[in-house]
Protein backbone atom coordinates (compact mmCIF):
# COMPACT_ATOMS: atom_id res chain seq x y z
CA UNK A 1 0.00 0.00 0.00
CA UNK A 2 0.95 3.66 -0.43
CA UNK A 3 1.45 4.99 3.09
CA UNK A 4 2.69 8.42 4.07
CA UNK A 5 3.89 9.97 7.27
CA UNK A 6 6.07 8.54 10.02
CA UNK A 7 3.74 5.69 10.92
CA UNK A 8 3.38 2.81 8.46
CA UNK A 9 1.66 -0.51 8.74
CA UNK A 10 3.26 -3.76 7.72
CA UNK A 11 0.01 -4.99 6.13
CA UNK A 12 -3.06 -3.47 4.50
CA UNK A 13 -5.34 -4.83 7.22
CA UNK A 14 -6.50 -2.35 9.85
CA UNK A 15 -6.55 -3.60 13.42
CA UNK A 16 -8.98 -2.37 16.06
CA UNK A 17 -6.13 -0.43 17.65
CA UNK A 18 -5.24 1.17 14.29
CA UNK A 19 -8.80 2.39 13.81
CA UNK A 20 -9.06 3.71 17.35
CA UNK A 21 -5.83 5.66 16.88
CA UNK A 22 -7.08 7.24 13.65
CA UNK A 23 -10.49 8.08 15.10
CA UNK A 24 -9.01 9.61 18.24
CA UNK A 25 -6.75 11.92 16.25
CA UNK A 26 -9.63 12.78 13.91
CA UNK A 27 -11.90 13.70 16.82
CA UNK A 28 -9.19 16.00 18.19
CA UNK A 29 -8.93 17.86 14.88
CA UNK A 30 -12.69 18.34 14.66
CA UNK A 31 -12.99 19.47 18.27
CA UNK A 32 -10.01 21.83 18.37
CA UNK A 33 -9.08 22.90 14.85
CA UNK A 34 -12.04 22.76 12.45
CA UNK A 35 -14.38 25.74 12.27
CA UNK A 36 -17.42 26.85 10.29
CA UNK A 37 -19.69 29.64 11.65
CA UNK A 38 -23.01 28.19 12.77
CA UNK A 39 -21.95 24.53 12.46
CA UNK A 40 -22.08 22.53 15.71
CA UNK A 41 -18.95 20.41 15.46
CA UNK A 42 -19.59 19.00 18.94
CA UNK A 43 -22.08 16.61 17.29
CA UNK A 44 -19.22 14.55 15.91
CA UNK A 45 -19.58 11.76 18.45
CA UNK A 46 -23.29 11.50 17.68
CA UNK A 47 -22.59 11.26 13.94
CA UNK A 48 -19.73 8.75 14.18
CA UNK A 49 -21.71 6.53 16.55
CA UNK A 50 -24.26 5.98 13.78
CA UNK A 51 -21.52 4.41 11.67
CA UNK A 52 -20.20 2.16 14.46
CA UNK A 53 -21.29 -1.08 12.81
CA UNK A 54 -19.50 -0.30 9.54
CA UNK A 55 -16.43 0.98 11.39
CA UNK A 56 -16.24 -2.21 13.47
CA UNK A 57 -16.44 -4.32 10.30
CA UNK A 58 -13.91 -2.19 8.37
CA UNK A 59 -10.66 -4.03 7.78
CA UNK A 60 -9.29 -1.91 4.94
CA UNK A 61 -8.35 1.76 4.56
CA UNK A 62 -11.13 2.31 2.04
CA UNK A 63 -13.82 0.74 4.21
CA UNK A 64 -12.86 2.90 7.18
CA UNK A 65 -12.76 6.05 5.06
CA UNK A 66 -16.20 5.35 3.61
CA UNK A 67 -17.75 4.90 7.05
CA UNK A 68 -16.07 8.00 8.47
CA UNK A 69 -16.97 10.13 5.45
CA UNK A 70 -20.59 9.07 5.76
CA UNK A 71 -20.51 10.52 9.27
CA UNK A 72 -18.69 13.67 8.18
CA UNK A 73 -21.42 14.33 5.58
CA UNK A 74 -23.87 14.86 8.45
CA UNK A 75 -22.26 18.24 9.15
CA UNK A 76 -23.72 19.38 5.84
CA UNK A 77 -20.68 21.38 4.72
CA UNK A 78 -17.97 20.97 2.11
CA UNK A 79 -14.21 20.54 2.54
CA UNK A 80 -14.34 17.94 5.31
CA UNK A 81 -13.27 14.39 4.44
CA UNK A 82 -10.97 11.57 5.45
CA UNK A 83 -8.38 10.55 2.86
CA UNK A 84 -6.96 7.03 2.75
CA UNK A 85 -3.17 6.69 2.76
CA UNK A 86 -3.28 6.02 -0.99
CA UNK A 87 -5.40 9.12 -1.63
CA UNK A 88 -3.16 11.20 0.62
CA UNK A 89 -0.08 10.03 -1.26
CA UNK A 90 -1.72 10.77 -4.60
CA UNK A 91 -2.65 14.30 -3.51
CA UNK A 92 1.00 15.16 -2.99
CA UNK A 93 1.99 14.05 -6.49
CA UNK A 94 1.46 15.42 -9.97
CA UNK A 95 1.20 11.87 -11.31
CA UNK A 96 -0.86 8.85 -10.36
CA UNK A 97 -1.03 5.16 -11.22
CA UNK A 98 -4.22 4.95 -13.22
CA UNK A 99 -5.79 4.04 -16.53
CA UNK A 100 -6.18 7.80 -16.93
CA UNK A 101 -9.88 8.61 -16.55
CA UNK A 102 -12.20 10.38 -14.17
CA UNK A 103 -15.73 9.09 -13.81
CA UNK A 104 -18.99 9.32 -11.91
CA UNK A 105 -20.98 6.45 -10.44
CA UNK A 106 -24.35 5.91 -12.05
CA UNK A 107 -26.53 2.83 -11.43
CA UNK A 108 -23.56 0.57 -10.65
CA UNK A 109 -21.67 1.74 -13.73
CA UNK A 110 -18.93 4.31 -14.22
CA UNK A 111 -19.62 7.07 -16.73
CA UNK A 112 -16.37 8.52 -18.12
CA UNK A 113 -16.25 12.29 -17.55
CA UNK A 114 -12.70 12.94 -18.75
CA UNK A 115 -9.79 11.09 -20.33
CA UNK A 116 -6.24 12.21 -19.58
CA UNK A 117 -3.96 12.91 -22.53
CA UNK A 118 -1.38 10.20 -23.33
CA UNK A 119 -3.01 7.80 -20.90
CA UNK A 120 -3.67 4.04 -21.26
CA UNK A 121 -7.39 4.80 -21.59
CA UNK A 122 -6.81 7.23 -24.45
CA UNK A 123 -4.58 4.70 -26.18
CA UNK A 124 -7.34 2.09 -25.85
CA UNK A 125 -9.85 4.45 -27.46
CA UNK A 126 -11.96 5.16 -24.38
CA UNK A 127 -13.86 8.44 -24.73
CA UNK A 128 -15.86 10.85 -22.58
CA UNK A 129 -19.39 9.49 -22.23
CA UNK A 130 -18.37 5.83 -22.45
CA UNK A 131 -19.92 3.65 -19.74
CA UNK A 132 -17.92 1.02 -17.85
CA UNK A 133 -20.33 -1.73 -16.83
CA UNK A 134 -17.80 -4.21 -15.45
CA UNK A 135 -14.37 -4.01 -13.79
CA UNK A 136 -12.58 -7.35 -13.49
CA UNK A 137 -15.90 -9.13 -13.85
CA UNK A 138 -17.84 -7.11 -11.26
CA UNK A 139 -20.20 -4.16 -11.45
CA UNK A 140 -18.27 -1.11 -10.21
CA UNK A 141 -19.60 0.38 -6.97
CA UNK A 142 -17.11 3.27 -6.85
CA UNK A 143 -14.28 4.89 -8.79
CA UNK A 144 -11.60 3.33 -6.58
CA UNK A 145 -12.00 -0.05 -8.31
CA UNK A 146 -10.08 1.36 -11.27
CA UNK A 147 -6.98 1.78 -9.08
CA UNK A 148 -4.18 -0.74 -8.85
CA UNK A 149 -0.47 -1.36 -9.15
CA UNK A 150 1.61 0.18 -11.93
CA UNK A 151 1.80 -2.17 -14.93
CA UNK A 152 -1.12 -4.35 -13.83
CA UNK A 153 -4.05 -4.99 -16.17
CA UNK A 154 -7.71 -4.33 -15.46
CA UNK A 155 -10.48 -6.00 -17.47
CA UNK A 156 -13.11 -3.44 -18.47
CA UNK A 157 -16.42 -4.17 -20.09
CA UNK A 158 -16.78 -1.05 -22.21
CA UNK A 159 -14.70 -1.70 -25.29
CA UNK A 160 -12.85 -4.81 -26.40
CA UNK A 161 -9.53 -5.54 -24.76
CA UNK A 162 -7.95 -4.90 -21.38
CA UNK A 163 -6.28 -1.72 -20.20
CA UNK A 164 -2.88 -1.66 -18.53
CA UNK A 165 -2.42 0.77 -15.65
CA UNK A 166 0.50 3.20 -15.91
CA UNK A 167 1.80 6.33 -14.23
CA UNK A 168 -0.16 9.23 -15.67
CA UNK A 169 0.56 12.92 -15.20
CA UNK A 170 -2.29 14.79 -13.52
CA UNK A 171 -0.75 18.16 -14.43
CA UNK A 172 -2.68 19.84 -17.25
CA UNK A 173 -0.90 22.97 -18.49
CA UNK A 174 -3.01 26.09 -18.84
CA UNK A 175 -3.81 26.91 -22.47
CA UNK A 176 -4.62 29.98 -24.52
CA UNK A 177 -6.56 29.91 -27.78
CA UNK A 178 -7.96 32.74 -29.85
CA UNK A 179 -11.69 32.61 -30.48
CA UNK A 180 -11.40 35.57 -32.88
CA UNK A 181 -9.07 38.49 -33.50
CA UNK A 182 -10.26 40.32 -30.40
CA UNK A 183 -10.98 37.49 -27.95
CA UNK A 184 -8.69 34.98 -26.24
CA UNK A 185 -9.78 31.99 -24.11
CA UNK A 186 -7.58 31.15 -21.12
CA UNK A 187 -8.23 27.64 -19.74
CA UNK A 188 -7.30 27.14 -16.07
CA UNK A 189 -7.65 23.51 -14.98
CA UNK A 190 -6.84 23.90 -11.29
CA UNK A 191 -5.70 26.31 -8.59
CA UNK A 192 -3.99 23.44 -6.78
CA UNK A 193 -0.80 21.54 -7.68
CA UNK A 194 -0.25 21.95 -11.38
CA UNK A 195 -1.17 25.65 -11.41
CA UNK A 196 1.81 27.31 -13.11
CA UNK A 197 2.26 31.00 -12.39
CA UNK A 198 5.07 31.25 -14.94
CA UNK A 199 2.98 29.65 -17.68
CA UNK A 200 -0.06 31.80 -16.93
CA UNK A 201 1.98 35.00 -16.92
CA UNK A 202 3.56 33.99 -20.23
CA UNK A 203 0.10 33.44 -21.70
CA UNK A 204 -1.15 36.75 -20.31
CA UNK A 205 1.76 38.53 -22.01
CA UNK A 206 0.29 37.27 -25.30
CA UNK A 207 -3.09 38.69 -24.31
CA UNK A 208 -2.08 42.10 -22.93
CA UNK A 209 -2.08 44.79 -25.60
CA UNK A 210 -3.60 42.49 -28.22
CA UNK A 211 -6.93 41.18 -26.90
CA UNK A 212 -9.93 43.37 -26.21
CA UNK A 213 -11.71 40.49 -24.50
CA UNK A 214 -10.59 37.56 -22.35
CA UNK A 215 -12.68 34.50 -21.52
CA UNK A 216 -11.44 32.64 -18.43
CA UNK A 217 -12.55 29.01 -18.65
CA UNK A 218 -12.93 27.48 -15.18
CA UNK A 219 -15.22 24.61 -16.15
CA UNK A 220 -14.50 21.51 -14.03
CA UNK A 221 -11.88 23.44 -12.05
CA UNK A 222 -12.39 22.16 -8.50
CA UNK A 223 -10.35 24.92 -6.85
CA UNK A 224 -7.15 24.77 -4.80
CA UNK A 225 -4.77 27.29 -3.27
CA UNK A 226 -6.00 30.69 -2.13
CA UNK A 227 -2.56 32.10 -3.02
CA UNK A 228 -2.87 30.87 -6.61
CA UNK A 229 -6.38 32.31 -6.79
CA UNK A 230 -5.03 35.67 -5.62
CA UNK A 231 -2.33 35.48 -8.30
CA UNK A 232 -4.85 35.07 -11.14
CA UNK A 233 -7.14 37.78 -9.78
CA UNK A 234 -4.14 40.12 -9.52
CA UNK A 235 -3.48 39.65 -13.25
CA UNK A 236 -6.98 40.91 -14.03
CA UNK A 237 -7.87 43.47 -11.35
CA UNK A 238 -6.00 46.51 -9.94
CA UNK A 239 -3.76 46.01 -6.88
CA UNK A 240 -5.48 46.10 -3.48
CA UNK A 241 -8.92 45.44 -4.94
CA UNK A 242 -11.02 44.03 -2.09
CA UNK A 243 -12.65 40.73 -3.11
CA UNK A 244 -14.32 39.46 0.05
CA UNK A 245 -13.76 38.17 3.58
CA UNK A 246 -12.72 34.85 5.06
CA UNK A 247 -14.65 34.39 8.30
CA UNK A 248 -12.61 32.28 10.72
CA UNK A 249 -12.37 31.97 14.50
CA UNK A 250 -10.34 35.17 14.89
CA UNK A 251 -12.79 37.13 12.72
CA UNK A 252 -15.66 35.97 14.92
CA UNK A 253 -13.78 36.87 18.12
CA UNK A 254 -13.09 40.40 16.83
CA UNK A 255 -16.74 40.84 15.89
CA UNK A 256 -17.97 39.71 19.31
CA UNK A 257 -15.85 42.33 21.10
CA UNK A 258 -18.27 45.04 19.99
CA UNK A 259 -21.38 43.20 18.80
CA UNK A 260 -23.95 40.71 19.98
CA UNK A 261 -22.69 37.21 19.10
CA UNK A 262 -24.09 35.73 15.87
CA UNK A 263 -23.36 32.72 13.70
CA UNK A 264 -24.25 34.55 10.48
CA UNK A 265 -21.01 34.87 8.44
CA UNK A 266 -22.54 37.59 6.25
CA UNK A 267 -23.23 39.79 9.28
CA UNK A 268 -19.79 39.12 10.73
CA UNK A 269 -18.08 39.93 7.41
CA UNK A 270 -19.68 43.39 7.26
CA UNK A 271 -17.50 44.65 10.12
CA UNK A 272 -14.35 42.64 9.42
CA UNK A 273 -11.16 44.63 8.99
CA UNK A 274 -9.06 41.84 7.48
CA UNK A 275 -10.21 41.60 3.86
CA UNK A 276 -9.11 39.35 1.01
CA UNK A 277 -7.68 41.49 -1.79
CA UNK A 278 -5.48 41.44 -4.87
CA UNK A 279 -1.81 42.33 -4.74
CA UNK A 280 0.62 44.20 -6.94
CA UNK A 281 2.49 42.11 -9.51
CA UNK A 282 5.23 43.10 -11.93
CA UNK A 283 2.79 42.61 -14.81
CA UNK A 284 0.15 45.28 -15.44
CA UNK A 285 -3.38 43.87 -15.00
CA UNK A 286 -5.39 43.14 -18.14
CA UNK A 287 -7.38 46.22 -19.19
CA UNK A 288 -9.97 44.58 -21.45
CA UNK A 289 -13.31 42.95 -20.74
CA UNK A 290 -13.48 39.53 -19.07
CA UNK A 291 -16.07 36.75 -19.09
CA UNK A 292 -15.97 33.55 -17.02
CA UNK A 293 -17.10 30.02 -17.94
CA UNK A 294 -18.26 27.65 -15.16
CA UNK A 295 -20.15 24.38 -14.70
CA UNK A 296 -21.13 21.98 -11.93
CA UNK A 297 -17.47 20.97 -11.54
CA UNK A 298 -16.38 24.55 -10.80
CA UNK A 299 -15.89 24.78 -7.05
CA UNK A 300 -14.14 26.55 -4.19
CA UNK A 301 -11.44 28.91 -5.53
CA UNK A 302 -13.13 28.87 -8.95
CA UNK A 303 -16.33 30.13 -7.36
CA UNK A 304 -14.52 32.86 -5.43
CA UNK A 305 -12.85 33.98 -8.68
CA UNK A 306 -16.13 33.98 -10.58
CA UNK A 307 -17.98 35.96 -7.91
CA UNK A 308 -15.12 38.47 -7.67
CA UNK A 309 -15.01 39.13 -11.41
CA UNK A 310 -18.79 39.47 -11.59
CA UNK A 311 -19.12 41.76 -8.55
CA UNK A 312 -16.04 43.93 -9.07
CA UNK A 313 -15.83 44.29 -12.85
CA UNK A 314 -19.25 43.16 -14.04
CA UNK A 315 -17.88 40.15 -15.89
CA UNK A 316 -20.62 38.00 -17.45
CA UNK A 317 -20.75 34.36 -16.34
CA UNK A 318 -21.68 31.61 -18.81
CA UNK A 319 -22.27 27.87 -18.51
CA UNK A 320 -24.18 26.10 -15.75
CA UNK A 321 -24.48 26.55 -11.99
CA UNK A 322 -21.32 25.96 -9.94
CA UNK A 323 -20.97 23.47 -7.08
CA UNK A 324 -21.51 25.79 -4.10
CA UNK A 325 -18.60 24.38 -2.08
CA UNK A 326 -16.60 27.32 -0.72
CA UNK A 327 -14.82 26.95 2.60
CA UNK A 328 -11.13 27.52 3.30
CA UNK A 329 -9.60 24.25 4.46
CA UNK A 330 -6.40 22.58 5.63
CA UNK A 331 -5.01 19.08 5.16
CA UNK A 332 -3.52 17.45 8.26
CA UNK A 333 -1.79 14.06 8.61
CA UNK A 334 -3.33 11.43 10.86
CA UNK A 335 -1.92 8.13 12.22
CA UNK A 336 -1.46 5.17 9.86
CA UNK A 337 -0.91 7.45 6.87
CA UNK A 338 -4.45 8.84 6.72
CA UNK A 339 -5.16 12.53 6.15
CA UNK A 340 -8.04 14.78 7.13
CA UNK A 341 -9.19 17.79 5.16
CA UNK A 342 -11.09 20.13 7.43
CA UNK A 343 -12.59 23.65 7.09
CA UNK A 344 -11.19 26.60 9.03
CA UNK A 345 -13.23 29.51 7.69
CA UNK A 346 -16.26 30.51 5.68
CA UNK A 347 -16.19 33.05 2.84
CA UNK A 348 -18.37 36.06 2.03
CA UNK A 349 -18.01 38.12 -1.16
CA UNK A 350 -17.52 41.89 -1.21
CA UNK A 351 -21.24 42.31 -1.93
CA UNK A 352 -22.24 40.15 1.02
CA UNK A 353 -22.92 36.82 -0.67
CA UNK A 354 -22.06 33.56 1.11
CA UNK A 355 -20.99 31.03 -1.53
CA UNK A 356 -21.04 27.84 0.56
CA UNK A 357 -24.23 25.94 -0.34
CA UNK A 358 -25.14 28.76 -2.74
CA UNK A 359 -24.02 27.78 -6.25
CA UNK A 360 -23.26 30.65 -8.61
CA UNK A 361 -25.88 30.87 -11.33
CA UNK A 362 -24.64 31.93 -14.77
CA UNK A 363 -25.98 34.98 -16.58
CA UNK A 364 -26.52 32.72 -19.57
CA UNK A 365 -26.69 28.94 -19.68
CA UNK A 366 -24.73 27.16 -22.39
CA UNK A 367 -23.27 23.70 -22.91
CA UNK A 368 -19.78 22.89 -24.15
CA UNK A 369 -18.59 21.86 -27.59
CA UNK A 370 -21.25 20.49 -29.91
CA UNK A 371 -20.99 18.12 -32.85
CA UNK A 372 -20.06 21.05 -35.07
CA UNK A 373 -16.94 21.60 -32.96
CA UNK A 374 -18.10 25.00 -31.74
CA UNK A 375 -18.16 25.69 -28.02
CA UNK A 376 -21.59 27.13 -27.25
CA UNK A 377 -20.38 28.62 -23.96
CA UNK A 378 -17.55 30.49 -25.67
CA UNK A 379 -19.91 31.74 -28.39
CA UNK A 380 -22.39 33.00 -25.80
CA UNK A 381 -19.60 34.68 -23.79
CA UNK A 382 -18.43 36.54 -26.91
CA UNK A 383 -22.00 37.67 -27.52
CA UNK A 384 -22.34 39.01 -23.97
CA UNK A 385 -18.96 40.76 -24.09
CA UNK A 386 -19.93 42.54 -27.30
CA UNK A 387 -23.05 43.90 -25.60
CA UNK A 388 -21.14 45.31 -22.59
Amino acid sequence: PFLTGPEKRATETLSKEDKEEVLKALADVIANRAFVPGVDLSKWQEYIDKEKEDIDKAESDGALARAVNNALKDFGVSHIRLLTPRAAETRSRTSIVSIGVTSRVENKTLVITSVMPQSPAEAQGIKVGDVITSVDGKAPENQQVLGGDEGSEVKLKVKSGDVKRARVSTARPETLVWANDDTAVLRIWTFSRGYSRDNIEALMKQVNGKAKNLIVDLRSNGGGSVANLQHLLSLLLPPDTVIGTFVGKDTVKEYEKEHTPTTDPVQIAKDATDRYKTRKLEMTPFKGKVAVLINRGSASASEIFTAAMREVSGSPVVGSASMGAVLASIFRPLPQGFQIQYPVSDYVTIKGNRLEANPIKPDAEAAGAGQDGKDAAVEKAIELLKSK
